[in-house]
């Protein structure tokens, strides 16, 4: 075949081909068409296509699964007796019994920390149990920014108290003062008593007594044993590891034992 009669046949087949396939898409797009008067929607995909339960009805106002009901968060202060029932309670700043010679905690002031906090303690207290019955006896947990105002007033020395504008890590629900107690809640000895500012308090005293230098150290690694952080000149304080992750507070006791009831 000639150039000439190549070009004359493409020139007739050509529109014809295009002209078939368009009305074969035409013929397509009307069979997937939805009736007339029905809106198409969009299918979902697959993993919202489940369907509810036989017999329910799917709650579209429902909230996101949280804990259990009435399941504290790790940040709420709690009553840690709720965690250890058998610690014993010495509450110095309920009495006048401390360094500032009055009780600044009401008299029936409760052992609060942060859930997280009492946690890790009462694995503390598991593991004295266990071995052989001793147990676990607080001075102080969770105080609030006013008593710390208090004590800074009376005896404003960094390293012994910290002062009420950084706040202490008692403000903030995660550090415990304590010592260890036989099974029958009697205190143990240790190098000296609670809020002595001497260096005899501090972790590296190798004065008092041999039976006072165990008990110290026993208590520091079982605290240690369970990622509580100690202070050098404090022989009896003890701080969660996130600490910082608490803010300060000034709750007052009442509040938070009216919460606990």
């Amino acid at each position: 075949m000639s150039r000439r009669g190549l070009c004359l046949a493409l020139a007739i087949v050509v529109p014809t081909f295009l002209a078939a396939c368009a009305e074969a898409q035409a013929s397509a797009a009307s069979a997937a068409a939805p009736p007339q008067g029905v809106s198409a929607e969009p299918t979902a995909p697959a993993e919202r296509r489940s369907s509810p339960a036989q017999g329910t009805t799917p709650d579209r106002n429902a909230s996101p699964r949280r804990d259990p009901a009435g399941a504290p968060r790790p940040d709420d202060l709690l009553d840690v007796r709720a965690f250890i029932p058998d610690l014993v309670l010495d509450l110095r700043y309920a009495t006048a019994d401390n360094f500032l010679g009055e009780a600044v905690y009401p008299p029936d002031a409760r052992c609060f920390l942060r859930r997280a906090v009492a946690e890790r303690l009462a694995r503390v207290a598991d593991r004295l149990r266990a071995e052989d019955g001793t147990r676990l006896r607080v001075f102080d947990c969770y105080r609030p920014l006013s008593v710390q105002r208090k004590m800074w007033a009376i005896f404003p020395r960094p390293g012994y108290v910290a002062s009420p504008k950084v706040g202490s890590v008692h403000n903030r629900g995660a550090a415990v003062d304590l010592t260890l107690a036989a099974p029958d809640g009697t205190a143990l000895p240790m190098p000296t008593d609670f809020d002595t500012f001497d260096e005899r308090a501090w972790h590296a005293y190798g004065g008092g007594s041999e039976a006072q230098r165990r008990n110290r150290d026993r208590l520091r690694a079982a605290m240690r044993a369970e990622g509580f952080r100690t202070i050098r000149k404090e022989w009896w304080h003890y701080e969660a590891p996130d600490r910082n992750a608490y803010p300060v507070l000034d709750r007052s006791f009442e509040e938070l034992q009216a919460e606990a009831r």
